[in-house]
């Protein structure tokens, strides 16, 4: 039908493109900012060096949760790690300072599979103590 089109002098084939075109762009508009403000998003720094070499993941449980009421966070670490690298880390990242560290050896359990029995990895675990009035926020509000 392109050669009747031409004749008749019908543009169909642009005007469908560029209406492609809109629909594209409706689909990449971000969203508006009244819809986000709700949210807060957590603060991640830039700079932070070996800062996430040391600190693993933040140890989250019910023991846990109660400890952060008293500025009191639990964190697995580096099994090298000790407590002055584990202070820097903590402060590094996330920008609060840091009045005590104590450090725990946590021991693999046994655990069975069926006739086998294997043994679950050791681990560090490091409970930070912050100054009064401070606190790492983000870390214990999904428990």
């Amino acid at each position: 039908m392109g050669l009747l089109d031409k004749i008749r002098g019908k543009k169909s084939a642009p005007a469908k493109a560029t209406a492609d075109k809109e629909n594209v762009l409706n689909m990449v508009k971000e969203p508006a900012p009244a819809a986000t403000a709700d949210k807060q998003p957590a603060i991640v720094k830039e700079d932070t060096g070996q800062a996430y070499q040391v600190l693993r993941s933040a140890h989250l449980s019910e023991k846990t949760n109660a400890l952060s009421a008293s500025q009191r966070y639990v964190f697995k670490v580096n099994p090298k790690a000790n407590k002055i690298d584990v202070k820097k880390a903590v402060e590094k990242a996330y920008d609060v300072h840091v009045s005590a560290v104590n450090v725990v050896n946590v021991k693999g359990k046994v655990r069975r599979m069926g006739r086998k029995s294997g043994l679950r990895s050791d681990w560090k675990k490091a409970i930070i103590t912050l100054k009064a009035g401070e606190k790492i926020s983000g870390l214990t509000e999904g428990v």
